[in-house]
């Protein structure tokens, strides 16, 4: 550690470091900017390889008139058809098959409904066409609708139209993601600092960070790991949240040397060699809790545990080297107009933190009581858990594929946007398939069979819409049929089925990865605190602390936000992050107490907390902030997730560590740090 501050705080080696970190950055940025391009956002590409539905895509896409990206072009008249209606919709046809969309396979026959209501128009797009090529072909589609005669209803929907929506929900957003995030991230790094020029510090170095991370992610995806729009916009926040952080932790360090030491170089080489292996172990907690995402089965999560590994690490480099080196460039004056000198103590807000040790130290069991019991109360909202989010559902405001559902619901079986699809190897099962899918109730038709060698398929029309829980039912219902009498050998798939693979595979990876990343949390406290009592009581508070921010963010996505459900994902990935990332204050408060312990236990958690209890809820504000800037995205998903992290990490700042882990220390007092005795190794050195 020694040699690495000479390196970093060196009079001619920080200029060294800055260099390499401009001139990398610079060679890099071609490489992030081109991350939308390799982005997967189809809900199919998500679901586990070895999925029933992915298996039943593989035989679909063995036959041309199956294998195809459905969009439907609708139009509906409440009181009936006109014959004005009729001629639109032929003419409609007509210019929808003149249109040259990239993925065009051809254009169906019109079918009109039953109830002369409605005229049904399929164009047919080739599976595998780019997302962004998608939602052009669509748009172009709903411009051909236009014109329609008057009280005629029109949209695009299907497959296809879903798709569309959502690569539009995602077109642009890393721009307006970024620029809210750096809005935010500024405000309270000015309300923090109160410098004019020191906010620019953390911020430039995250923004460069932010770059390798991201050129890596792009190599990742080409190496073929599926990463979406939403792993790029939770990777942006959690770098910026991160290291903003990070950042934090170091500076405030810095601040408290300076105070003590002449040269700013010295006083940064100080603050180094005592946050840096804090700010290590911390960080590669939440590395190796990311990486442990890996385990997931769904392709999607799997991607994000490398993805946010590689952005925790990009901006953990950035904090030890690049910053530092800045911050010595200008010295002191980083800090103008509240410059730190030599003797000189802050005081309102060190004063405010003694008070608030002095109360802990106090009133330790009340306090501890208290925080324990606001928990367990919170928790009591998991009982108004949400279902789990239909993808018609998944967008926070009105997509047009969404309405052309609507119209498809009235007039044609609500199903026929999105067919169940069974499929066999064996090509003499498919009568015996046939019939059996026939028997299951809330099937509304069955069609013609193809076959192959090696394959057969045909599809059936659900009477419900393809997405929510009677849809689930009714294929759940005949994916058991078909195995009952066929042992395994004839498959179910198509959007319903993919739907309930990817719900599986969540509930999978929740009961495997949970368990993993508390373990991975357990034994880096354990190793970095060198006590088996304190870091299993910390990993217990964490995950107190989650279960009263899901609780209370249950209550809030069904009482306030009036959302259709919670996405499979959220509760997974707002554990991972608020664990993980929970870690960082537990790690910088419990050491801080360690170092700082003096002949009594209570010395040593009243100096921590003063020292370290404004970093520690400024760090909170600044990473909660962030995650709510996930907000501003169009989608349901991303703004849970923004809301459950927000919410935990505030209750993490607020209550757990500035509150209740103290309390808890001092009740306890060197049986907290079992089985070392900090009262009997002597006053710690700050140093």
């Amino acid at each position: 550690m020694k040699s690495f501050a000479s390196l970093v705080t060196g009079r001619r080696s920080k200029w060294f470091v800055i260099l390499v970190w401009v001139v990398g950055a610079s060679a890099l940025f071609p490489l992030s900017s081109k991350l939308a391009a390799v982005e997967q956002n189809s809900q199919s590409s998500f679901v586990p390889s070895g999925a029933p539905s992915t298996l039943v895509s593989s035989l679909q896409a063995r036959f041309p008139d199956l294998n195809r990206l459905a969009a439907l072009a609708v139009l509906y008249r409440a009181q009936g058809l006109t014959e004005g209606d009729l001629a639109y919709a032929r003419s409609t046809e007509s210019r929808l098959a003149g249109l040259d969309l990239v993925g065009a396979r051809g254009v169906s026959p019109l079918v009109v409904s039953a109830d002369h209501r409605g005229v049904l128009i399929e164009v047919a797009l080739r599976i595998g066409t780019p997302a962004t090529a998608v939602a052009t072909d669509v748009r172009r589609m709903r411009s051909a609708l236009a014109g329609a005669p008057p009280g005629l209803s029109t949209g695009v929907g299907g497959p296809a139209a879903v798709l569309a929506d959502t690569a539009s929900a995602f077109s642009g957003i890393d721009g307006v993601l970024l620029l809210a995030t750096v809005l935010v991230v500024t405000v309270l790094l000015l309300l923090t600092y109160r410098s004019f020029l020191l906010w620019l510090f953390p911020l430039t170095t995250v923004g460069l960070a932010s770059l390798l991370g991201l050129a890596a992610v792009y190599l990742l995806a080409r190496g073929g790991f599926v990463v979406n729009g939403m792993t790029v916009g939770i990777l942006t926040v959690l770098m910026f949240g991160a290291g903003t952080d990070y950042s934090l932790l170091l500076v405030a360090r810095y601040r408290e040397e300076l105070r003590s030491e002449e040269r700013p170089s010295r006083a940064m080489a100080v603050a180094l060699r005592r946050v840096a292996p804090t700010l290590a172990v911390s960080a590669a907690t939440v590395i190796l809790s990311l990486l442990v995402l890996t385990a997931a089965q769904e392709r999607d999560i799997r991607a994000l545990g490398p993805v946010g590994a590689i952005g925790i690490l990009a901006v953990l480099l950035g904090t030890l080297t690049l910053l530092p080196a800045v911050l010595l460039v200008f010295g002191r004056a980083a800090f103008w107009p509240l410059v730190p000198k030599v003797g000189r103590r802050p005081s309102a807000r060190r004063l405010s933190w003694e008070s608030t040790a002095a109360w802990v130290a106090g009133h330790p069991g009340l306090l501890a009581a208290t925080g324990a019991g606001t928990l367990a109360i919170l928790c009591v909202g998991l009982a108004a858990y949400p279902h789990p989010l239909p993808q018609s559902k998944s967008f926070s405001g009105k997509v047009p594929s969404a309405a052309a559902q609507a119209l498809i619901a009235r007039a044609f079986p609500a199903g026929s946007t999105g067919p169940v699809v069974v499929a066999t190897r064996d090509p003499s099962l498919l009568v015996a398939a046939q019939a059996v899918a026939r028997e299951v109730s809330g099937i509304e038709g069955v069609g013609r069979g193809f076959v192959r060698p090696g394959a057969a398929v045909f599809e059936a029309t659900l009477a419900a819409a393809p997405e929510g829980t009677p849809a689930e039912a009714v294929v759940k219902a005949l994916r058991a049929a078909e195995s009952r009498h066929f042992s395994g050998r004839v498959l179910v798939g198509g959007p319903t089925a993919v739907e309930i693979d990817l719900n599986e595979a969540a509930a999978h990876d929740r009961l495997v990865i949970i368990p993993i990343v508390l373990l991975v949390v357990l034994v880096m406290l354990t190793l970095l605190l060198r006590s088996l009592v304190a870091p299993f009581l910390l990993t217990l508070s964490v995950v107190l602390s989650y279960l009263a921010a899901l609780g209370l963010s249950s209550l809030a996505f069904r009482w306030i936000f009036g959302f259709a459900g919670i996405d499979s994902s959220v509760a997974l990935l707002g554990f991972v992050f608020l664990v993980a990332l929970g870690v960082d204050y537990t790690v910088f408060l419990a050491s801080r107490i360690r170092q700082e312990a003096p002949a009594s236990p209570e010395g040593g958690v009243r100096v921590a907390l003063v020292t370290t209890g404004g970093v520690i809820t400024s760090a909170g504000l600044v990473l909660a902030a962030t995650f709510t800037v996930l907000g501003v995205l169009p989608l349901v998903a991303l703004t849970e997730l923004g809301f459950l992290v927000a919410v935990g990490v505030l209750l993490d700042t607020f209550i757990v560590r500035s509150l209740l882990v103290p309390a808890v220390a001092l009740l306890l007092g060197d049986r907290f740090w079992w089985p070392w005795r900090p009262s009997q190794s002597g006053t710690a050195r700050g140093r």
